[in-house]
């Protein structure tokens, strides 16, 4: 009777097991799916309105970046487990009692960032045939306010995203509309300045890299500060910040 129940037991165990390791590769490929997606759209959308022939006004470009941004989403899982932002995955980790629980994401957010500008950079060379540093045009020469106003995009991106988790259930489309109507607002007002990258962060960095490399002329404290450590500290402060607000919002 015990050797049998052992089993039954062990069975339980080992069938828990794999479907965590199935939900974990799920997750992974439709995470790297997403991030395809959107870095290609982002600059291809971009692009675009680079390129006269297109004739797209800068509202109908944050629009349609949203509207990226929520294909992206949408597409694999129409859920608030597709983040895309390494920083939403940080943000999102930071609510589990295992924080490294999330960052199998990070590791398909770079592959995926990688592959979509790859298939930009084709689509660019035969058609639009821009180049996507011209549409950064305020050049700030302050670094301190650049730091500041990309930690600033990237606390403002994490705390919606936190409250319309709070606001909306995770499987309810209204919620990833809002998220993505947000993330074109966002785009809106910090995209034409240069160095602001929170929005697309492997992307900005694959484009740099496969592209311009305008990268090289930045000095590498500021692009580490700037680019990783800053915006990671905003969402640190913003996550304990908001925690106890919107836990008393719930009650």
């Amino acid at each position: 009777m015990n050797t049998t129940i052992e089993q039954t037991t062990a069975k339980k165990v080992s069938l828990k097991k794999m479907l965590k390791t199935k939900t974990v590769l799920l997750n992974t490929f439709a995470e790297l799916i997403a991030s395809t997606i959107f870095s290609s759209l982002y600059f291809i959308f971009i692009s675009r309105y680079l390129n006269e022939k297109f004739h797209t006004d800068y509202i109908m470009l944050s629009f349609s970046v949203g509207l990226a941004f929520f294909a992206a989403v949408y597409i694999p899982f129409h859920t608030y487990r597709i983040h895309i932002i390494p920083f939403i995955t940080l943000i999102t980790s930071l609510r589990r009692k295992n924080p490294y629980i999330l960052l199998h994401k990070i590791p398909a957010q770079i592959v995926g960032a990688f592959l979509g500008v790859v298939i930009f950079n084709e689509i660019n060379k035969i058609t639009t045939q821009v180049d996507i540093e011209n549409f950064q045009l305020i050049h700030l020469t302050d670094s301190s306010l650049i730091i500041f106003i990309n930690t600033a995009t990237a606390s403002l991106l994490c705390y919606g995203f936190y409250m319309i988790r709070v606001l909306f259930k995770s499987k309810q489309l209204v919620g990833t509309i809002y998220l993505s109507l947000f993330f074109s607002v966002l785009f809106a007002a910090t995209s034409f300045l240069t160095n602001t990258s929170s929005l697309n962060p492997f992307g900005y960095l694959f484009y740099d890299l496969l592209g311009n490399q305008t990268i090289k002329e930045q000095s590498f404290s500021f692009i580490f500060i700037n680019h990783i450590i800053a915006p990671i500290v905003g969402v640190l402060l913003i996550f304990y910040y908001i925690k106890p607000k919107v836990l008393s919002f719930k009650k």
